[in-house]
């Protein structure tokens, strides 16, 4: 994958769809998770546009930040959309990300920081998906 940014990007990090793969993708309307042999693996909503996953990315919330060959970046972007909390992991890093349904009762799954998690819960409100949200983490945040 190549990617060439210019001065008339407006975007931060570039979503990154992962061209022939389709391990977070499936023909629902919803996000949710399919049972595989090392846990649960999460799938987003086939109404998710390159687009809206763009977008989703850029208002994300960064966590935990990597130094390397001289440069800072995000391990972790934290976003939520209707009311599902996604996590994004670096492939280009500093770059481009991908993301999925984030899924907190999995075992060695990172714990979102309450700040950060705060942060989204604000955003779902704002984008009229409290309850969704809340759902979302009573059922997957554990």
């Amino acid at each position: 994958m190549s990617i060439v940014l210019d001065s008339k990007d407006s975007f931060k990090w570039h979503y990154d769809r992962g061209d022939g793969r389709y391990k977070h993708c499936w023909n629902k309307p919803y996000a949710g998770f399919v049972p595989e042999y090392k846990g649960s693996i999460g799938k987003c909503s086939c109404n998710i546009t390159q687009d809206i996953a763009q977008n989703i990315l850029n208002k994300g919330i960064p966590f935990f930040f990597v130094k390397k060959s001289g440069r800072e970046y995000p391990r972790y972007i934290y976003c939520v959309y209707g009311g599902v909390i996604y996590e994004a992991v670096p492939t280009v890093p500093g770059i481009s990300y991908h993301g999925y349904p984030w899924r907190g009762d999995l075992k060695g799954r990172t714990k979102i920081p309450h700040s950060i998690m705060k942060k989204l819960r604000k955003i779902a409100e704002e984008d009229g998906f409290l309850q969704e949200f809340d759902k979302w983490k009573k059922t997957y945040g554990k």
